[in-house]
């Protein structure tokens, strides 16, 4: 049933319903040396990779073929070159479809024909077509594809022929060009250099590559790349000039702009920098007026601090504004200056023409300068903005995007950096006011980090431990701790790295002497970058109420005992005293009886108050015990 395909010239596959190989033509298997035995239920995938990829000369066709043949998508025109099983590169047209037909419902036919002689047949045809054409006719149809045309000269310079765009653009006909030379009737910037160049081409026969200036019929200069070509015969001799007028100017343009913001992209980050190093508010607002005005070609900049209560604003850098004091000069606020309009507006905004602007008046700073354009953009602030930063000049001009872009920009790094200064010296103040609390305070203050040991031990050290806070700069806290102390102390480390603030913390400090002194620590960590490096933290010398616990200790030992002992006394009295009144009671003697129970009655009172005294003595125990937990 296949053999109606090895009829056809064109290489057929013809692919199962699974994507295998069912058959290659007999054109297919001549033109890419593949026999039907090795491709024979050979998978799609094999056959491309290894026999026909290495055949193709275009990147990316074959990767194109091969999802063409496993997604079975149609495909009319893919063409590229191929390596036949001569070793001839020829230009085949790939093209696949599903087939519909019985018995060939569902199979995939792909076919690569061989289209070399369509394209030689083509070339032809167009060099026989391009015979009948005039050389005039040519020149004219390709002069109309390239900005300014094409130029023809005689072997001497003369002109013979000129595109109609380059004869538009200066304004002349091409009758004027041939009687003058086309390079010196027209209106050139460096005219007598170009005039030289153009000379030495004709007699030494180079090629002619050029930029000229050429000075249009609007009267702007327009950037032309001129290029050209000497035309020889067989014999070498030359026969004509020919060449193109390209028009580039808006490449140059192109390219100058985009120099320019480099330049501007370059002198923003360099304000930045300024910026980080530290650099006084004044100082980076004269380098960043000084930055705009010349990046962005303009004669005036100037910076602008809003004053809420006045409703103005002062000068506090210019570039270009002589004679105005810099901190004193007032601008008004609202509608009556571009800056306070700026300000309302909430947004950039631009002037093209100052002398016929209605949403604002302009102030008198600008008027004065004979300012006609300008950008003003918000310097932006902490809690609120902090005033504007404007670029102006005397020609009228229309700032673009990347010009707003630019200004600010470099007025974010100003605010930035304002901000920046105010911050440290806000934590300077805050720094400072920290030390005279810590100078005076009674407790011991120190910071502690983790690789470089204390930073900052307060003066009340000396006092507690004996050292000056000179003599413990770098020292490591734990070298200072008693041996009995170090649990408690290496358990709140433990729990300090976590993260976990330590309070009441008692431990031993050895002192300066040798003697140690009890110190409660309520600690914080400091931790940067989601690390814990260090430590803050307070101690309080607790050394005294120690003593006074130990003392306590002792009183309630010495009231335990004393309790004790009064009731080991009552019953070692009492047992006497009955055994006395016992024998009394056996007496013939009434009165010697009555004598010994009225002593035994005496004793026994002085019993009964040593028994209220141990009463007392363990209330007041208790009650002691109560006020000591509370």
């Amino acid at each position: 049933m296949y053999r109606c395909f090895d009829e056809l010239d064109d290489a057929v596959i013809v692919l199962d319903r699974d994507n295998t190989i069912a058959r290659l033509n007999r054109s297919f298997r001549e033109t890419f040396g593949v026999s039907s035995e090795a491709a024979h239920g050979m998978k799609t995938g094999d056959l491309v990779v290894h026999y026909l990829a290495p055949l193709i000369r275009e990147d990316g066709v074959a990767d194109r073929m091969l999802k063409a043949l496993r997604c079975r998508q149609e495909v009319a025109h893919v063409t590229c070159r191929m390596r036949t099983s001569t070793g001839e590169v020829r230009r085949f047209s790939f093209s696949c479809r599903v087939m519909t037909g019985e018995p060939y419902a569902g199979m995939v036919l792909a076919r690569f024909r061989d289209v070399a002689p369509e394209c030689d047949e083509a070339v032809r045809s167009a060099w026989n077509a391009r015979a009948k054409i005039s050389a005039e006719s040519v020149f004219a149809g390709i002069g109309k594809l390239i900005p300014y045309g094409v130029w023809v000269c005689k072997p001497d310079g003369a002109v013979l022929y000129l595109s109609a765009s380059f004869l538009d653009l200066v304004g002349m006909t091409i009758e004027e060009c041939q009687h003058a030379g086309w390079l010196e009737s027209i209106r050139l910037e460096d005219a007598a250099e170009v005039l030289a160049d153009w000379k030495q081409c004709l007699k030494t026969g180079y090629r002619w590559d050029r930029e000229l200036k050429v000075r249009g019929i609007d009267g702007e200069y327009h950037i032309v790349l001129s290029r050209g070509a000497p035309v020889r015969d067989e014999t070498g001799r030359l026969t004509l000039w020919a060449g193109v007028n390209l028009d580039v100017t808006a490449r140059r343009r192109a390219e100058h702009l985009t120099a320019d913001r480099a330049a501007q992209q370059a002198a923003i980050a360099e304000l930045g920098q300024f910026a980080l190093a530290g650099a006084e508010p004044s100082e980076l607002m004269d380098a960043a007026v000084r930055e705009v005005a010349e990046h962005l070609g303009v004669a005036y900049a100037k910076v602008l601090r809003y004053l809420p209560d006045e409703n103005a604003f002062v000068l506090e850098a210019a570039v270009g504004f002589n004679g105005c004091d810099v901190g004193t000069k007032r601008v008004e606020g609202g509608a009556d200056s571009q800056a306070g309009y700026t300000l309302l507006s909430h947004e950039p905004v631009t002037v093209q023409d100052l002398r016929t602007e209605t949403r604002f008046h302009g102030p008198a700073l600008l008027r004065d300068e004979g300012i006609t354009s300008g950008i003003s953009v918000i310097i932006q602030g902490n809690k609120a903005p902090y005033g504007v930063f404007g670029a102006h000049t005397r020609e009228q001009r229309i700032f673009t995007r990347d010009d707003i872009s630019f200004v600010q920009a470099a007025a974010n790094v100003l605010a930035q950096g304002i901000e920046r200064k105010a911050a440290e010296e806000a934590l300077t103040k805050s720094e400072e006011r920290f030390r005279e609390i810590a100078q005076r305070s009674f407790d011991m203050i120190y910071t502690c980090y983790t690789d470089g040991g204390i930073a900052y031990m307060s003066p009340a050290v000396t006092r507690i431990l004996g050292y000056t806070p000179a003599e413990l700069i770098g020292c490591k806290c734990r070298d200072y701790i008693a041996p009995l102390s170090l649990p408690a102390w290496e358990e709140g480390q433990k729990k300090m790295a976590r993260g976990e603030p330590i309070e009441g913390l008692e431990v031993e400090f050895r002192r300066k002497d040798g003697s140690v002194a009890f110190v409660e620590l309520n600690e914080s960590p400091i931790i940067e970058h989601g690390r814990v490096v260090g430590v803050q933290a307070v101690g309080r010398d607790i050394t005294g109420r120690k003593h006074d616990e130990e003392l306590k200790n002792r009183a309630f030992g010495q009231i335990e005992r004393n309790i004790e002992q009064f009731a080991v006394l009552g019953d070692h009295i009492r047992q006497p005293l009955q055994v006395t009144l016992g024998r009394a009671e056996l007496l013939d003697d009434e009165k010697a009886a009555a004598i010994i129970r009225d002593q035994v009655e005496r004793i026994n009172d002085h019993i009964r108050q040593l028994d209220r005294g141990w009463v007392e003595s363990r209330m007041v125990r208790d009650f002691l015990r109560r006020h000591e937990l509370d």
